[in-house]
């Protein structure tokens, strides 16, 4: 019996060193902000700002409220991005926040893209040439300037492909929850998050339901052996 529980626990252990990295962070519940606080901001003729702070829900993120430069204090930060493709992934971004607006600078994983446009990739394909973003090329990546509405909210963003001079839909998530304790000036809570997060907690349950069956298999086999030969 001691050797069937040394089986066990050693399946166990092998299981959890082979899972793939932070896939036990897939449980953590993610940061989003209050629908009912607000920031304070002006408009450009001095008025307050007229803000959408319905909770947002779209193909990266559910139940987060959007939030705009009033709401974060000035200042650069590097907050994580997401994105809704694969081939357009964004491996780093320098946001600045002043004066009302936030601008950030996005580092694609590739050179693959020669412009990005902020909308969709029917509006991109219609607009002057005068309104499409450049790529900076280095070191075999692309970044482009950006204006960014708010954080926790989806930004269209249509990318022109280099190979198949065609555009492209693609839309991005800068993440609040990604900025230092303290940034951000309304509160956070526990309410939304991305859709990446469930998604990773549904492969968590089934690494963990595989990892039963087969401890199961095995310690039936020696219970079998044992009882049965």
């Amino acid at each position: 019996m001691k050797r069937m529980a040394a089986i066990a626990a050693s399946l166990i252990m092998a299981f959890m060193l082979l899972m793939p990295a932070g896939m036990w962070d897939a449980f953590a519940e993610p940061v989003v902000l209050k629908d009912e606080s607000r920031g304070i901001g002006v408009d450009d003729d001095g008025s307050a700002p007229q803000r959408d702070r319905s909770l947002q829900d779209g193909t990266l993120v559910y139940s987060m409220t959007p939030v705009y430069p009033e709401d974060v204090k000035e200042g650069g930060y590097e907050p994580d991005v997401i994105s809704d493709s694969r081939f357009f992934k964004i491996i780093h971004s320098d946001l600045t926040n002043r004066d009302g607006r936030m601008e950030a600078v996005i580092t694609v994983s590739s050179t693959s893209y020669a412009y990005v446009f902020q909308g969709t990739a029917e509006q991109a394909a219609a607009a002057d040439s005068s309104e499409w973003i450049a790529a900076d090329e280095k070191d075999g990546y692309g970044s482009f300037s950006i204006s960014v509405e708010a954080l926790n909210k989806e930004i269209p963003c249509a990318a022109f492909s280099k190979k198949k001079q065609k555009w492209y839909d693609r839309n991005i998530v800068f993440l609040a929850e990604s900025l230092p304790d303290g940034t951000v000036m309304i509160e956070l809570n526990e309410d939304g998050g991305t859709i990446a997060d469930t998604q990773d907690a549904a492969l968590q349950v089934i690494y963990i339901a595989l990892a039963i069956i087969a401890v199961g298999g095995v310690l039936n086999h020696f219970v079998k052996k044992r009882y049965y030969e």
